[in-house]
Order: structure tokens, then sequence, then C-alpha cells
């Protein structure tokens, strides 16, 4: 059962970080909109337009320049150093971008915004390798979440601070002097909380620094590559910031020129959109129960396709107002579903990237992670960047409208995840065996933390019921392969299924007796690949309800390959030893979400062990 999510506020393991991201992203954007407001309204069109482009391109610069040392460092040394050493420069960054807005000097205000994404950039590096070392692997998912949404929270706080100060910049009004000092104060309380993070010991303290960047990334990549999860995780995080980057960047001319609506309705919109992403990344930990659940990637995908798609379907149909403000726009027909739309769209988006990140986290190598995370946020800057082209070609090239380009966008963003699902059915299978196993069972275990959480293993288990596959798959936190008898092939449904899960059938085909053979050595290949297995030892379910003499391909998958063997039991999934009478009464009290209990026991090497002893050990599991 997932664990109230916000007590980890409560622990010094997490609020100075949680304290220190809100502060700095908040900082970030409060200067970055309240200058780019100034250059908007203050400077010709033409001029304005060349100095925000190159502020926002020098924000997102540092990401490529020094991604690859960013990750580096967070390896070599304490993470809680290097981030207050970060957090005590962003104070000086601060003071010099005060000085530029107060002489209006524009050209030292593109210096700090390269500065604060560089700041952004070394900090995000550390960030994200820190949460799993601090905090409990039960925890990642939470942990993540709050990140998440204190990170789009302080986005939103910042700009809308910015923008409203910035219209008190007038002669005898004091707007700069606002934004002075919130910013100073929000450094402060940035590096005073940096200062509360415990200690982070270097995961890799005699790592050599390689300063050729493209060797650098070539070479993580490589290593990312050879744990696909980790690989296509990546992708998929940076293929939705492309797409929310389509969706976020055209807002403003989406509000002026399909919605008719003025500055403040854009507010409202951006608004819905950031808060809708801030409750998606809370949901997670609900809906997954706490555990890192990769099942909910494709909710997520598929939720933010269908709401591009009604977003831009419904605001093609949108009678454009004349400069409507939030009122006005608010009392015209199909406004609210423009707004629930757009919220739509935040809320899978967080629930399709917080799993990624706790994956990205939790399945990395220790000593490789920050350079992995650091690496995903360079290709996350990289798929931004191509998110502009992607708008020109389709806006400016081929003259599309907004409406029609957000229907392309959905329907390229179900595409491509359907691409990253194929290379890794990990995320549809567990995503179609989420649903079913909340709704039919609730679930209990006990001792699964015993399942090794990288490298080869086999679980062996009792079989009760023909869901006995789903349960396990749903519990088990990492991927599940299941070994099928060939029995199971008939059903044309359970073939399927199968097939698509990329099951192993033992000795599908009875006619040709080296059918088993073969069926051995892809078992090995699995496990020498670093797979986990899973076989149903009866062979079938149990009828009674006891456990049923073990096939013998067990034995010999056993002395294939020494690997860890686990025994797991379990109970109460909807046994078919009953008699008439029992039937009856267990119909007449049977409840609307029967318990499973799901029981792993000690792991033994499987060259130590053999059916026999599993046998014992199992039962021993079901008696006690």
């Amino acid at each position: 059962m997932a664990q109230n999510q916000f007590k980890l506020l409560g622990t010094r393991r997490f609020l100075p970080l949680f304290v220190t991201q809100i502060v700095a992203v908040f900082s970030r954007n409060m200067y970055k909109n309240g200058l780019i407001v100034i250059l908007a309204f203050r400077m010709a069109e033409e001029e304005a337009n060349t100095l925000i482009n190159i502020a926002i391109s020098l924000m997102i610069l540092p990401y490529f320049l020094f991604s690859s040392l960013a990750g580096q460092i967070s390896d070599k040394f304490d993470k809680s150093k290097l981030i207050r050493i970060y957090k005590l420069t962003e104070i000086g960054i601060g003071i010099v971008g005060i000085i530029a807005m107060f002489t209006q000097h524009y050209a030292l205000s593109l210096v700090v915004f390269f500065c604060y994404g560089t700041s952004s950039t070394l900090f995000s590096a550390a960030k994200f390798s820190l949460i799993p070392q601090q905090l409990n692997r039960s925890e990642l998912l939470a942990g993540n979440a709050l990140i998440q949404m204190g990170s789009f929270i302080g986005t939103l706080t910042g700009t809308i601070v910015g923008t409203i100060l910035v219209g008190f910049t007038h002669p005898g009004q004091h707007g700069l002097t606002f934004i002075a000092v919130i910013l100073i104060f929000m450094a402060l309380i940035g590096f005073l909380a940096s200062c509360a993070i415990p200690k982070a010991p270097p995961s890799s303290p005699k790592l050599h620094i390689n300063w050729n960047p493209v060797a650098h990334v070539i070479r993580v990549m490589y290593l990312a590559w050879q744990t696909p999860p980790v690989f296509y995780s990546i992708f998929a995080i940076s293929w939705f910031w492309l797409t929310i980057t389509a969706f976020l960047a055209q807002i403003p001319n989406f509000t002026r020129d399909t919605l008719g609506g003025n500055e403040d309705v854009i507010t409202f919109l951006l608004s819905s959109l950031t808060v809708g992403t801030a409750l998606g990344s809370l949901l997670c930990n609900w809906l997954s129960r706490g555990r890192i659940e990769s099942g909910l990637v494709p909710l997520g995908a598929i939720g933010i396709t269908c709401a591009g798609l009604a977003l831009g379907l419904q605001s093609d149909s949108f009678q454009t107002l004349p400069n409507a403000n939030p009122t006005q726009f608010f009392n015209h027909h199909g406004s609210y579903w423009i707004l629930l739309n757009m919220a739509l769209l935040g809320i899978f988006g967080g629930i399709f990237t917080v799993p990624l990140y706790a994956m990205i986290q939790d399945r990395s190598s220790v000593k490789i992670r920050s350079q992995i995370i650091a690496i995903s946020n360079m290709v996350n800057a990289l798929f931004m960047v191509t998110a502009t082209l992607v708008s020109i070609t389709f806006l400016d090239i081929l003259k599309i409208s907004i409406p029609k380009y957000f229907i392309i966008i959905a329907l390229l963003n179900l595409i491509v995840v359907t691409l990253i699902f194929a290379k890794l059915p990990e995320f549809i299978m567990r995503g179609l065996l989420l649903l079913p196993a909340r709704i039919l069972y609730r679930v209990n275990q006990k001792g699964l933390d015993q399942i090794p959480r990288e490298g080869p293993a086999l679980i062996i288990s009792n079989h009760i019921s023909f869901l006995d596959p789903i349960i396990l798959a749903d519990t088990v936190e990492r991927y599940v392969r299941f070994i099928a008898h060939p029995k199971i092939y008939k059903s044309r449904l359970l073939r399927c299924i199968l097939h698509m899960s990329d099951a192993i059938p033992i000795g599908l085909d009875l006619d040709d007796p080296n059918s088993r053979e073969r069926t051995y050595k892809t078992i090995v290949e699995s496990l020498e690949n670093g797979e986990l297995l899973c076989i149903f030892p009866e062979g079938k379910i149990s009828e009674d309800g006891e456990l049923q003499p073990f096939l013998k391909d067990l034995e010999e998958i056993l002395k294939r390959k020494s690997v860890p063997v686990i025994p797991i039991a379990l109970h109460g999934a909807g046994s078919q030893a009953e008699n008439s009478v029992q039937q009856f009464k267990k119909k007449r009290k049977r409840r609307l979400f029967p318990e499973v209990l799901v029981i792993a026991g000690q792991p033994v090497e499987s060259i130590n062990t053999d059916s026999e002893s599993l046998q014992k050990q199992m039962r021993d599991l079901k008696e006690n």
C-alpha cells in the first residue's frame, strides 16, 4: 500500500533538497519572464524578438556544453557539497542580474541567462542522482513526484510573480526593487536549505574526468544502451519534453489568434497545464501503490494523445473572440473544455514522466548514475530545440493552423511512444496488467525485496489460478519473463498474450524431440542476458490447493545455469479445490476485492539445490 508521500517533507533526507529545488526554479523563472516582458514592451518588436530568442537559447546552451562534465563531477564528489557551491554561486548570479536590470544592460542580462542555465545544468545532475542516494527504494517514486510537483509550481509562481512585478517598473514605481529583494532572499533561502542536505558520499571517487564531451557522451549512451529500460526511458522522457514544448510554445499565439483571449487568459491556460502536471505527478504514488511502476507510462502516453487530440479538435471549432478577458472567455461556449483538456495534458504528462525518472535512477549503475542523468538532460535539451524546428516546419512553412498542429503532435506522440514500447515490451505488458490486477484483487506481499534488483534470477511459484502470472507480474517490480507449459498455448487468447509478453514455451512442438532442448538453450541465454524468469513447476493449476509434484523440466533448468532461485508462495487467489458446499459458502461470502498474499522465501543458488528441496521450501512457505 502506498504511504503518504508528503511525509517525506518532514524528513531531513528530502525537505532541504525540495526547498532548494523549488526556490531555484522560482528565482530563475521570475528573472527570466520579468526580463522577457521588459524586452517585449520596451524595445522595437524585431529587436525584442531577437534578444528573447537569444536569451532563451543561452539558458539551454549549457546543457549541451556542460552536461558531460556535470555528471562526472557529481559522481566524483560529495553531491551535498556540490549543491552548496552551486547555490552559493546563484547568490552572485542574482546580484549581477539585478544590476543588469536596473542599468538596462541587456548584454549583461544575457550573460546572467547563460549563468543561470549553467547552474541549472550542474544542479540537475547532482539533484536527480542524490534522490536515490538519500531515499529508500520504496520512497523513490514519491520523491520524484514531489520534486516534479515543486518544479512546476516554482515555474508557475515565478512566471506569474515576475510578469506582475515588471508591470510596476514605470517611473515612481518599485517593481524592480521588489524583484531584487525577492531574488536575493530566495537565493539565500536556497543556500541555507542546501546546507541542511545530509552528506552524500561520491559513488566514483577515483573517476578520471574525461574532458572530451563527445567521446564521453558516446561512452555513457553505450553503457545506458546495455540496460534497455534506462536507454529507452531517456528517449521517452526527451520525447515528452519535445511534445510539451510544442504545446507550451504555442499557447500565447494560440490564445491570441485561435481563442481571441488577452494576456490574462494566457496565464489561466499556463496555470492549468502546470497545475495539471503537478497533480499528475502526485497521482503516480497512489496509482502505483508507491512502487516504481513502468505500467503507468502507457497510461500517461495514451492520455497525452487523447488530451492533445481533444484540445486540437475542440479549439478548431472554437469561435474566436475579440481580445476577451478571462470573464468573457469563460462565458463563451467551449472555454471550460479547452481549460480541462489543457489540465489533462499536464496530468497525463506527470503520470508519464515520474515513473521514467524513477526507473532511470533505480536501474542505472550507481557508479555512473549522475553521468547518465546528465546526458539525459542534454538529450532533453536537444529534443526541446527540435520542437522549435518542428513548429517552424508545420506552422511557418506548411501553414498549418495551431489546432491542427496540436492534432498532428498528439498523433506523432502515439506513433513514437508505440515504437518505444515495441522496443521494450515491459511498458505495455505492465500497463495491460496494471488495471485488471488492481481491480480484481487486493495484493499484499512479503519478502519480495529478496528478489535481486538486477542480474539473472529464477522465480518458482505454486499455481492456484489462471491469474497467477498477472498477480506476479504486477507484484514483482522487475519485468518478469514467464516460462509457459505448452497446454496453455491451446487458448488463442492466452497464446496471443504470451507471445506479446515474450514468454518461453517449454517444448511447444511435441512432435519434435529437440524442441525441449531448444527451450533450455533459450532459458540459459535469457539468464545470461540478466533476465528475471518465472516458472510454475507444477505445470498446471492445482485442483485441491495442495502443492503438486514438480515437473522434471525444473531439475534440468537448475543444473544448466547457476543463478539465484527465489521460491514464492501464493495464498488466496481462488483455488479450484472446493466441494459444492464450500463453493456455495464461498460464493455467498465472496468479497468484492479478495485479498491475495504473495510470500517470497530466501534465495538459493540453483547449483546448491534441487526440485525436492525447493518443493519443501515452498510447502513451508504455504503452511507458515
